[in-house]
């Protein structure tokens, strides 16, 4: 089982996250996408998450549904049915993928208690050890502290305190943001990462998560 204990392993070597799914082959944030992620060997597989007309977690990265499925408008005005017969999935059927495979990685995007319905689900379905949660807003972090992983994303360079770990943008990950979050021992997670260079530089200075579009390529960087 993939628990949080893979974030210990993270302190000796960069891991990697597949960013919704493996979405640079697969369409993101599907359950193939998940999947191809895991089959990548990816240790956590990230997804994103709003909230239904009808109160239900949907995994989406858009407000609306235009750009990723058949459908048009917004989630929060759109009854889950409609979206999963669109093969929309909800957060239940993406824990269903990555339970005991892969660390289960949530953004909280938007919706009606979004972060406190989300800790109920993980909570019901046992699985508050194998999740890490992301967000750009406190307010949705604030219910995930002491319950859950919590990481405070940023673009730039982001507080260093009240979370878990913090997410930056890889372009703004610097030696000495690096060293000040392993000094308070706070796991940096560097997203949306391209295969290439910019990999090889974070190795060096101890990134402990990429996250990528291209989990593949990206572990088999890691591992030359």
């Amino acid at each position: 089982m993939v628990t949080l204990q893979e974030v210990s392993r993270c302190w000796t070597e960069t891991l990697v996250i597949g960013h919704r799914g493996a979405a640079a082959s697969s369409p993101e944030n599907t359950l193939a996408s998940f999947e191809a992620a895991i089959r990548c060997g990816a240790v956590g597989v990230e997804c994103d998450v709003h909230v239904s007309r009808d109160g239900e977690l949907i995994v989406i990265h858009d407000e609306t549904l235009d750009r990723t499925t058949p459908l048009s408008g917004k989630v929060r005005e759109t009854e889950s049915a409609r979206m999963k017969a669109a093969g929309v999935p909800t957060l239940a059927d993406y824990l269903a993928v990555t339970r005991g495979r892969a660390l289960s990685v949530i953004e909280l995007k938007d919706g009606s208690r979004v972060a406190e319905k989300v800790l109920d689900r993980l909570s019901h379905e046992r699985m508050l050890g194998e999740a890490v949660v992301f967000s750009f807003r406190d307010d949705l972090l604030k219910p995930m502290l002491g319950n859950v992983f919590a990481v405070r994303l940023a673009g730039t360079r982001p507080s260093l305190e009240g979370c878990d770990g913090i997410g930056v943008a890889y372009e703004a990950v610097d030696e000495a943001l690096v060293r000040e979050a392993r000094e308070r021992r706070l796991p940096v997670f560097a997203w949306t990462v391209p295969p290439g260079p910019e990999v090889d530089r974070l190795k060096r200075l101890g990134v402990n998560f990429i996250v990528t579009n291209h989990p593949c390529e990206v572990r088999d960087q890691l591992a030359r």
